[in-house]
């Protein structure tokens, strides 16, 4: 790890500094080279304490009782000098490491502590989020993302239960984490697209730029490079790698773009009720054997709708937002 300017350590130790350089100078205090300099300028601080004027250094209360008690025991034991001396010596850090974790727990969740929002996109609408790191997920109708008001120190945790596609912002010291239960995907910068709705059997992870790792119960992690699509199935554990011609289809929706490819009606008619929050009646099962290719930009479910019938003889018929599928005749 680079070693920062010693004017940004000073800084930081005078309480001056962003919220930047003191994550950075802390990080870089708890490397081993950090830890000897830390040591290094205790010992000047200590040797700079004239002996006599220990308790000037010493502008608040002790923090506990029993270590007052211990020191007073010793002073009456005729060694109030040395004592005081090393007590200065040991609690100037100290209060140069409170206030370092006082101003950088104010800027992350230093201890774990810190409360939760939830968003959930109702059908028919769409939402972008903005996180506290510059991170951004775009999420799908139907979506609902759980995340922390300040991330942790060490990562960046949010569950995703739906949709959304991500712009992760670079940290390599602090990787973000999607948890959607079943896996995790492990970033540190880069876009995905992530579909996991709970109703549907596979989560897919389709990766547009940089570099993400997924982990899951049943698998060891393994890396997903760009343009790679991960299809992950709930009920066997098992996943598979595909390369689709061109990745950003998996989040075309963001963009007020439907692409089917080969794909079922039953998730057709899925994405369609999520994304125009109206309902599906299937009233002949023999339409469920179709399957459908199509691209459009149409944001008239109608229009939709009659373009589906150029392909396939499933009909369907509109009343109010209830949808009826039949074979036509």
């Amino acid at each position: 790890m680079k070693t920062p300017e010693l004017t940004i350590i000073e800084k930081v130790l005078n309480n001056e500094a962003t919220s930047e350089q003191a994550r950075e100078v802390v990080a870089w205090l708890g490397t081993p080279e950090g830890e000897a300099w830390l040591s290094a300028r205790m010992d000047t601080d200590l040797l700079s304490i004239k002996q006599g004027e220990e308790d000037l250094y010493i502008d608040h209360p002790i923090p506990s009782v029993e270590m007052y008690n211990f020191i007073m025991k010793k002073i009456r034991r005729q060694k109030m000098r040395r004592l005081i001396f090393r007590a200065a010596a040991i609690l100037i850090p100290v209060i140069l490491i409170t206030t370092l974790i006082i101003k950088l727990d104010s800027q992350v969740d230093l201890f774990a502590t810190a409360d939760y929002d939830e968003v959930f996109v109702p059908k028919g609408e769409q939402l972008q989020i903005m996180f506290q790191d510059g991170s951004k997920v775009f999420l799908n109708s139907e979506s609902r993302i759980r995340y922390p008001r300040k991330f942790g120190l060490s990562k960046r945790i949010v569950e995703l239960e739906g949709e959304g596609w991500f712009t992760i912002s670079k940290n390599k010291n602090r990787p973000f984490i999607v948890d959607l239960k079943d896996i995790n995907v492990r970033v540190l910068g880069t876009n995905f697209d992530v579909k996991a709705y709970p109703s549907d059997t596979h989560i897919a992870v389709a990766l547009e730029e940089g570099s993400v790792q997924l982990d899951g119960r049943s698998f060891m992690p393994f890396t997903i490079q760009p343009g790679e699509k991960v299809i992950y199935d709930r009920s066997t554990g098992k996943y598979e790698i595909t390369y689709p011609e061109s990745i950003t289809t998996s989040s075309a929706w963001k963009n007020n773009v439907l692409i089917f490819s080969n794909t079922p009606l039953s998730e057709v008619i899925s994405t369609l009720s999520r994304r125009f929050d109206v309902t599906f009646i299937v009233e002949d099962a023999a339409v469920m054997k179709y399957t459908y290719v199509l691209r459009t930009n149409h944001t008239d479910l109608s229009l939709i709708l009659k373009e589906l019938e150029k392909i396939t003889p499933v009909r369907f018929e509109e009343q109010d937002k209830v949808i009826k599928v039949n074979i036509g005749k």
